[in-house]
């Protein structure tokens, strides 16, 4: 391309020939000034619309944020499961066991985790060391007490005073009956404090000593609680045997665990024939299914709780 310039003296313009270096600057200009714009191009159709692949990521995006979302409302709601679980967990505990439940499980700990995943193999030794030190240390504190029950068992003359039998041999969970707390009497029909357990037997079924000891009161009576036995066992316990038929033993008559005090009966103010027992310490009533340990399993002892909270009606 050409190059003109106005000559004065002429008074025309002139065209002026470009050198090859003028012609490569100006190729230069020509391409640089084409990239520029081929440039700007791009960015306006870009920022304007979206390529397939663009398009794919955007959707792609889009599930993933609904996803997310549903996946927060579902934990939600688990929480809220889990929460409403775990009180009604705490609440059937509390109604069978009259306690609270013990904690057996932390809470999870992520920040634990995460510590573990970034530490060291020295820093994992030192804290596993530390730890095992601290185990060792609860330990030790563990069996000091356990040192000092022992030693409080070894002081007490007799274990075998401790009503731990049930007093009725071979007798099974669905002959429980009602237990401690407030009851429906078969015969008012009112709520009364009971404050023993009615265990189901035949007429005539032996009544056993829960424990050794020496007999404190028999009385006989058609009336109340009928024929009853009181049995004195030492260290505040004393166990409590009602509606009985035969009465086998006499006042102050040494009894061992597993001897033969009475028969079943339906003696006094009785519903159906069984056995009202009761274990008082210290004169206080106790649930005497907490003191059937020696005959029960867990298994057992769970089924017979059960049977006997639910129970509300007494059979005297």
């Amino acid at each position: 391309m050409s190059k003109y310039r106005f000559n004065r003296e002429q008074l025309r313009f002139v065209e002026e020939k470009l050198g090859l270096k003028g012609r490569l600057a100006l190729v230069f200009r020509y391409v640089i000034g084409s990239l520029l714009l081929a440039v700007l191009y791009y960015i306006i159709f870009a920022s304007l619309f979206n390529t397939g692949h663009e398009e794919r990521l955007l959707q792609e995006n889009q599930m993933l944020s609904m996803e997310y979302r549903r996946a927060l409302d579902k934990m939600d709601m688990l929480d809220s499961v889990l929460i409403d679980l775990k009180q009604r967990d705490r609440e059937i505990y509390m109604s069978i066991f009259k306690s609270s439940p013990p904690e057996l499980l932390n809470e999870y700990n992520p920040g634990l985790y995460a510590q573990l995943d970034t530490s060291s193999d020295i820093a994992l030794v030192s804290y596993a060391s530390d730890r095992i030190r601290f185990t060792e240390y609860l330990a030790g504190e563990l069996n000091n007490k356990l040192d000092e029950i022992f030693a409080t068992i070894e002081k007490r003359d007799d274990l075998s005073s401790i009503p731990s039998l049930m007093p009725i041999k071979g007798m099974t969970v669905s002959q429980t009956g009602a237990s401690i707390g407030d009851k429906i009497h078969p015969f008012y029909k009112t709520m009364t404090r009971h404050t023993g357990i009615d265990l189901l037997a035949g007429l005539g079924t032996e009544v056993i000593a829960t424990a050794k000891g020496v007999v404190a009161e028999v009385a006989r009576s058609d009336r109340g609680r009928g024929n009853q036995i009181t049995i004195s066992h030492g260290n505040g316990y004393k166990t409590y045997y009602a509606h009985l038929g035969e009465v086998l033993v006499r006042n102050g008559q040494t009894v061992n665990r597993g001897t033969v005090i009475a028969r079943v009966g339906n003696s006094g103010l009785s519903f159906a024939p069984h056995l009202h027992y009761e274990v008082r310490l210290n004169d206080r009533p106790m649930d005497p299914v907490n003191y059937f340990f020696s005959d029960l399993t867990p298994a057992t002892y769970r089924e017979m709780m059960i049977i006997a909270l639910n129970s509300g009606q007494s059979m005297d």
